[in-house]
């Protein structure tokens, strides 16, 4: 390959790298909104976030973030 066909290439996997960045923006822009309305609990933005290979991003959390008591999943309120 010439410099021009690696320059191209270089080129054009930054213009991917960067489609992918305001993808991840997105996901983790809509998680957040769903959380804070109540649409889905920690649990699940944990889950979401694990699943989309976010969770690198928001880094280090406490462990029972995310995760309910048996109270909580079983719906009994004390």
């Amino acid at each position: 390959m010439s410099e021009d066909d690696h320059k191209e290439f270089l080129l054009s996997a930054m213009r991917s790298a960067s489609l992918r960045v305001k993808l991840m923006e997105n996901d983790l822009h809509t998680i957040g909104i769903a959380l804070k309305a109540d649409l889905i609990g920690t649990e699940m933005a944990v889950k979401w976030l694990t699943d989309s290979d976010l969770m690198f991003l928001v880094g280090v959390l406490p462990p029972e973030v995310g995760l309910l008591t048996k109270q909580e999943r079983d719906g009994d309120s004390g």
